[in-house]
């Protein structure tokens, strides 16, 4: 592989040079590395997120929030069922006057 010889003017030649080398003969192995210092840099910017996972569950975590979904769901079944349970039912009579055929006579007078 040929390199450009750096001049002296240009002062990022150089640097570009030592980038290029260091990745060429960069190992495999050096990605965990990498992947720690990221993650390191991500808890810096967000404190909060590793509090809130050291501490144990929170509430914003998805495993502590099933309990309560699940909770939730079975009241919201729970109060569907007693609202419907309460709802009044017709009376078959009624149903029955309110037949076509019953009121048609119902108007003639035959009953």
């Amino acid at each position: 592989m040929s390199r450009p010889v750096p001049h002296k003017d240009d002062g990022d030649t150089l640097l570009r040079e030592r980038l290029r080398a260091g990745l060429d003969t960069a190992p495999h192995r050096d990605s965990e590395a990498l992947q720690d210092r990221v993650m390191a840099q991500w808890r810096q910017r967000h404190p909060v997120a590793e509090h809130a996972t050291a501490g144990g569950p929170s509430l914003r975590s998805g495993a502590a929030r099933r309990p309560l979904w699940f909770a939730a769901s079975a009241l919201l079944v729970a109060a569907a069922l007693a609202f419907t349970a309460s709802w009044p039912r017709p009376d078959p009579v009624m149903e029955e006057l309110m037949q076509l055929d019953v009121l048609s006579q119902m108007a003639l007078g035959e009953i």
